[in-house]
């Protein structure tokens, strides 16, 4: 491989003990066509470089041991999203690495760094719909720590150097802030004291004096399995007395929107989200269902969808909907659907097989997986999980929801990012024609220089609206 190449694939040094550099880099023979992603060591010099890692792995976050002995980083399989990301570490003077997750059918969560104490790591691991922390030791078992969190708020970031930790925690009701606590509340001798010191009040001013949502988290069951999700309720609104007249004099139940999380291999926690307080704020029920293919409830349950996506997400969110309905918290004619990348992928899913929805809105997904093989940046993921479109193309039109969108009905909203590479805005304006041409209710909104995701506050604003008027126009109760 050239030196060109390589410099291309090689991500940036991450870090520096006094006399090594610990970085990420693919230099296998077609570094296009893996996942593949090594650790490497090298002088500050640039002379003795090694690789520390065998191909078997994509790594990251790399970390190492206050005294240069030892390089904590994660480890995912490259073939198998599904399978939970592990802390690995790698002892230097050896050059041998190993996995000191165990049997611990967690994934380590996307958030934060890992953390030495000691010769422990600490790092964030996905827990039953929670971002939580544990411990990692060398042949032990990793343990789950910091029981004072509570499953009403979650991790969203966290590192510890030097005895101290810190951590972003989320509270669905009081924003998100940084906090540190003392090292050793998260051992296993120490008692956890978890005197939390909170070090920011970011949220304060734009809290101050407005009315959050309540979270619930429900469980119901969806063919014989399960499943959990997350419920964000306007602050008016009695879940224990749906009946129950609000001080909006509206009554109860609410209309509801579906929000759909991307990923597929994510999950929803607790969390404090400006989205969901704003559709709440304006009295709908929000509703995370936490699908199977999410993580954070073991390899198993993940694994269900690998190869063919649609069906059990589908029939999941479906089933929290009707979950809902029954409990009254609920309208029935007033239930909306939307989702964000994966998120959009299902909520495709959702409007060809039903008319359960009075209006959804698809926001950045893919529709057509033969035409986005090539043309956004997840042809690996696909050959992974569906092998190469020419080999199995029952298997790409099963999971494409433009092959059923003759049976839409339901008025939908699709958009995208003009210059979205990982869902192309094709595949939106694709699956917008096909709706429109059959005379259903569509609207095409396509977010110039934006990639996958809003970032300009001005167009995250105008997404919110766009959402909340597409809803409210086919809302049968306005």
């Amino acid at each position: 491989m050239s030196d060109e190449k390589r410099l291309i694939t090689m991500r940036e040094a991450d870090e520096t003990t006094r006399d090594r550099i610990a970085f990420l880099s693919n230099r296998t023979d077609r570094p296009d066509d893996t996942h593949v992603m090594d650790v490497y060591t090298v002088a500050p010099d640039g002379s003795d470089l090694r690789k520390v890692t065998d191909s078997d792995l994509t790594a990251s976050r790399l970390r190492w041991h206050p005294d240069g002995s030892r390089l904590a980083f994660v480890g995912n399989d490259p073939e198998n999203a599904y399978a939970p990301a592990k802390v690995f570490v790698a002892d230097r003077e050896r050059g041998e690495y190993e996995s000191w997750s165990g049997d611990l059918d967690r994934t380590v969560a996307r958030f934060g760094r890992l953390g030495w104490d000691g010769d422990d790591v600490l790092a964030t691991i996905g827990d039953e719909g929670l971002t939580r922390l544990a411990r990692f030791s060398e042949g032990r078992d990793p343990e789950r720590t910091f029981e004072s969190q509570g499953r009403h708020r979650t991790v969203e970031g966290f590192d510890c150097r030097g005895g101290t930790a810190a951590l972003v925690l989320s509270d669905p009701a009081s924003g998100a802030d940084v906090y540190a606590l003392d090292a050793a509340a998260l051992g296993r001798v120490a008692p956890e004291a978890a005197a939390l010191t909170r070090l920011s009040a970011v949220n304060d001013d734009l809290l101050s004096g407005r009315r959050t949502p309540e979270c619930r988290r429900i469980t119901f069951e969806s063919d014989g399995q399960e499943i959990e999700a997350i419920a964000y309720l306007p602050a008016d609104f009695d879940p224990d007395d749906p009946d129950a007249d609000s001080d909006t004099d509206s009554t109860d139940p609410r209309p509801l929107v579906a929000s759909i999380h991307g990923g597929p291999v994510s999950y929803d926690a607790p969390r404090f989200s400006f989205e969901h307080s704003y559709f709440t704020g304006q009295g709908y029920v929000v509703l995370r269902t936490n699908y199977r293919g999410s993580s954070s409830y073991g390899r198993e349950f993940s694994e269900q969808i690998r190869g063919e996506w649609g069906p059990r997400e589908r029939d999941d969110v479906l089933a929290g909907v009707e979950e809902l309905v029954a409990r009254e918290w609920a309208d029935p004619d007033r239930c909306f659907a939307t989702g964000f990348s994966y998120g959009a992928m299902t909520t495709g899913y959702l409007v060809t097989a039903t008319d359960r929805f009075a209006a959804a809105a698809a926001e950045h997904g893919i529709y057509d997986f033969r035409s986005a093989f090539g043309t956004d940046d997840s042809h690996v993921w696909w050959e992974d999980d569906f092998g190469l479109p020419w080999e199995n193309p029952d298997g790409y039109d099963a999971g494409s929801s433009i092959a059923d969108v003759g049976e839409v009905e339901t008025p939908l909203l699709v958009t995208a990012g003009g210059e979205d590479w990982r869902c192309p805005p094709s595949q939106s304006e694709q699956f917008y024609v096909s709706v429109k041409k059959q005379g259903v209710p569509a609207r095409l909104v396509v977010y110039p220089d934006e990639h996958h995701n809003i970032g300009d506050p001005d167009r995250a604003i105008h997404r919110l609206t766009e959402l909340r008027e597409w809803f409210e126009r086919f809302d049968p109760a306005r």
